[in-house]
């Protein structure tokens, strides 16, 4: 699924070697391992109704920084934890939902 298209589960697992960085085109749900590295991940541009799903798969203490397209940080993923993504056109609301422990 697009960020900014729906369509049925479309997803991407990916083992990271560096920053990503997100457009409307990109999936809906990213499983993403760090690659051994804290990482960012950068949110297309605002707009009403995108929506983004980011699953971190670490194996180890390994984060990712998801940041709007001005660079602010927004929330923090941690291993084992998972975030959804919704914009209202000018801000993207956070429900982070930690793994178990």
């Amino acid at each position: 699924m697009t960020i900014g298209a729906p369509k049925y589960l479309d997803s991407k697992v990916q083992t990271l070697s560096g920053n990503l960085t997100l457009t409307v085109n990109s999936e809906q749900l990213n499983s993403l391992d760090p690659g051994g590295s804290g990482r960012n991940v950068t949110l297309p541009a605002v707009a009403n109704g995108l929506r983004c799903d980011i699953q971190n798969t670490a194996d180890g203490s390994e984060d990712l920084a998801v940041k709007n397209s001005g660079g602010t940080t927004i929330v923090t993923v941690s291993q084992n934890e998972d975030v959804s993504l919704l914009c209202d056109g000018t801000t993207w609301m956070v429900n982070l939902s930690k793994g178990a422990t």
